[in-house]
């Protein structure tokens, strides 16, 4: 019986969104779901094999690189058409080619090129999947929207994560990468079994959508600038942890033992796990404050949980429970930032340049791997550890936030 009441209310709750927001939140998390193991195992999976942190690096950074070409020819597509389908379908056909090169790789060559067709991907995906939030809400409020999407997304990635790690570790080595391929299957299927729908809802939001966004426009274009630079800080931040952190673990600190893979995995679930809790609850708070409120608080968040792991270094048993405080204030850091960017930078944006506003944004994400994880790689190969990474980031985040505070206190 309580089961029962449970799954009511649970479906009660679900069925309180409009039907177009509820597809588009399904395929974000099929999207995380396969991309979630590929985001944070691979550079483990590799560096097992023997490729360098020099060369894994290098694979991100290439990948960030071809990503900025095709957000921009996305964006632009965005802003003429206004559709998203055949980007989203496009985007899966290059993640499964991807994972089908990553699957085959034994060398640095054919991980590259595995690399490449994941940055395309990324670069066609995220501005098509971000442009049909607003639009798809109706009359929920945008902020509230994008929460419901990113605790879905921070679903999917935790599950990607956990499972892919404990089939990497105990059934096959690359099976991240076949689960990839199964998700976007799923997601090519909902996509054109509702691509009349998905039209329709589009055509009827978007002249009134527009007309609203257009009284915000000149209060946030004169912001602009110090708002792209926290953006783009963050996403340095999120990149570093991501691709950085892991191999920081697995090599050992100043006086940090090296931790295992085994290890590494579940402190990395530990920090999806939390994020997967407080996504909603902080979105749904952070919806309710001051729209540049988010970006202050996750500023503020990413510098102390970068300043812990920078202290971190030098302890041994200590550290553990420095890096595990330091990865609750990146989950709440990130179920700030998420939610509160695309807004922010959706309204920012002039009526016929939405798409390529959100594809502006995706290269915020994607110049975070331009030179961190590249430049972070050579750190460790060169001194062992990334206790300077730390303290740079901590020192970046917590200066913008003073600017942004000061500048724009209201």
């Amino acid at each position: 019986m309580i089961i029962q009441n449970s799954f009511q209310i649970s479906k009660s709750w679900w069925n309180q969104f409009p039907y177009s927001l509820r597809l588009i939140t399904k395929i974000r998390f099929f999207a995380a779901f396969g991309a979630g193991g590929v985001i944070y195992l691979t550079s483990l999976i590799f560096n097992n094999i023997g490729l360098s942190a020099t060369d894994i690096g290098l694979g991100f950074t290439i990948s960030a690189i071809i990503g900025t070409l095709t957000r921009f020819f996305t964006g632009n597509y965005l802003n003429k058409t206004g559709k998203i389908q055949l980007p989203l379908i496009t985007s899966s056909i290059l993640s499964i080619s991807a994972s089908l090169f990553f699957i085959f790789s034994r060398d640095t060559f054919l991980y590259i090129i595995g690399q490449s067709f994941v940055g395309a991907a990324a670069g066609i995906y995220w501005p098509a999947a971000e442009f049909g939030i607003p639009y798809f809400c109706h009359p929920i409020d945008t902020r509230k929207a994008y929460s419901l999407v990113r605790s879905w997304e921070a679903l999917g990635i935790f599950l990607g994560v956990f499972l892919g790690g404990f089939m990497t570790n105990f059934l096959y080595s690359k099976s991240i990468f076949i689960n990839d391929i199964f998700c976007m299957f799923i997601i090519t299927y909902l996509i054109s079994k509702n691509n009349f729908s998905i039209t329709r809802t589009l055509e009827n939001f978007q002249e009134k959508l527009v007309e609203q966004i257009n009284n915000f426009q000149s209060k946030w274009n004169k912001n602009s600038a110090i708002i792209i630079l926290s953006v783009l800080l963050i996403t340095t931040s999120l990149a570093l942890i991501q691709v950085t952190l892991p191999l920081d673990l697995v090599k050992g600190g100043i006086y940090r033992n090296a931790l295992s893979e085994e290890i590494t995995s579940l402190i990395i679930s530990i920090q999806l796990i939390l994020l997967l809790f407080l996504q909603w609850p902080i979105g749904s708070w952070i919806s309710k404050k001051g729209r540049l409120f988010g970006l202050k608080f996750s500023l503020i968040n990413f510098s102390f949980a970068s300043f812990l792991l920078f202290i971190s270094s030098y302890f041994n048993i200590l550290s553990f429970y420095l890096i595990f405080f330091a990865l609750i204030l990146v989950s709440l850091g990130t179920a700030s930032f998420l939610p509160t960017s695309t807004d922010v930078v959706f309204r920012i944006a002039p009526s016929n340049k939405k798409g390529f506003a959100l594809a502006l944004l995706s290269q915020c994400f994607a110049m975070g791997y331009f030179f961190g994880p590249f430049v972070s790689g050579r750190i460790l190969d060169l001194f062992g550890d990334a206790s300077i990474i730390w303290l740079s980031i901590s020192c970046c985040c917590f200066i913008v936030f003073a600017i942004l505070f000061r500048r724009f206190f209201n």
